[in-house]
């Protein structure tokens, strides 16, 4: 089958494996760095055993709680959208391939990041923390997420560079095909079709 000029998701299958495989790996690596960093930007904040559980000893304490969460999406964020620009760029051509790529690597991104954040903080991996302590006794909190949707800023940081990467590169293929002169103009036009 003869190739369609401008199409955008053909291409070899090892080229579309590589487009696949090196944006996983590059959003894995990101996870680990930024998991890595987490626990140095986030402040110590002490919890207060309660009837209820732990709950943060001060305002302050309740803020800083609040900033776990904060600085994960930031560092998912960013990261997400720098490595999601530039792995666009690059892979593009290889259209929804290069959408799930992303979509799975910001995934992996996130849980590793976590992951890793967790271990060098705590030593463990902290899904929930329900401490054996006596009532009004005072405990450094454990770094985690309290918002588990804060996992999802990693895939959508990373998508969303694509959006204007999208159409950017169809209106550069569409401009392409339409100013086509001579006698292959119109088979383009009805290969579009």
């Amino acid at each position: 089958m003869p190739a369609v000029p401008g199409a955008i998701g053909r291409g070899e299958p090892t080229a579309r494996v590589w487009a696949f495989v090196v944006p996983l790996v590059v959003l894995a690596v990101a996870g680990v760095v930024a998991g890595l960093v987490w626990p140095f930007l986030v402040p110590d904040v002490q919890l207060r055993m309660t009837e209820v559980g732990p709950y943060p000893a001060s305002e302050q304490d309740a803020g800083l709680l609040a900033s776990m969460d904060g600085w994960y999406a930031v560092l998912g964020g960013g990261a997400g959208v720098m490595l999601g620009a530039v792995l666009g760029t690059v892979y593009l051509r290889h259209g929804l391939v290069t959408v799930f790529a992303l979509l799975v690597g910001g995934l992996v991104a996130a849980v590793v990041s976590f992951v890793t954040g967790s271990l060098v903080a705590n030593g463990a991996v902290v899904l929930r923390w329900e401490p054996d302590l006596p009532m009004g006794a005072l405990a450094p909190a454990p770094l985690t997420l309290r918002a588990w949707g804060f996992l999802l800023v990693w895939p959508i940081a990373a998508l969303m560079p694509l959006l204007p990467l999208a159409w950017l590169g169809w209106a550069d293929d569409a401009n392409h095909e339409f100013s086509t002169e001579g006698p292959d103009r119109h088979r383009d036009i009805e290969v579009m079709r």
